[in-house]
């Protein structure tokens, strides 16, 4: 058993094989394992020029502690502490520094190209913080050959085939 910070649960095993039956009433689906997967989270106080907004702006950006990859979020997760098995966890490939250094550089190019901000004066780190994000892996049960298992994010409820 371990201790982790995580996103708390908002989709259970019941819920997730409950929307996967009204979906396809032909195929079981079995939410049948839970995993935790690692991400930072960095919220940053930005300080930029822009037309009719304000100069002061708080961004947030999660960057995936496996693959490296990042994505600016609308709020700071909620979280909280919960005790899992070990082989429930995935496990982080970048540090602390690695994401730290792509968030920034994610986020510039987020910045400049999605908000549309004319210059970036200042950009400062305000919170840095590693989590999990529960996802259910979900089987299809019927076996049959092409049948497609997903993974289901356990707090938002989106979903995605996995590649067999």
């Amino acid at each position: 058993m371990k201790e982790i910070i995580a996103q708390p649960l908002h989709f259970n095993k019941e819920k997730v094989e409950s929307a996967f039956k009204k979906l396809d009433q032909n195929h079981v689906y079995q939410a049948s394992q839970m995993v935790y997967y690692p991400y930072y989270y960095f919220r940053y106080n930005v300080q930029a020029k822009r037309l009719f907004l304000p100069a002061n702006e708080k961004v947030g950006c999660a960057v995936d502690a496996v693959s490296g990859k990042g994505s600016l979020i609308d709020s700071q997760p909620k979280l909280k502490q919960f005790t899992v098995q070990e082989s429930e966890l995935l496990h982080q490939k970048q540090s602390l520094d690695d994401c730290l250094e792509k968030s920034e550089s994610f986020l510039y190019r987020s910045l400049s190209l999605k908000m549309k901000m004319l210059s970036i004066s200042k950009v400062q780190v305000e919170e840095k913080q590693f989590f999990y994000r529960p996802y259910w892996i979900v089987y299809n049960q019927n076996g049959e050959k092409g049948a497609v298992d997903f993974i289901v994010d356990g707090v938002s409820g989106q979903y995605h085939p996995l590649a067999s």
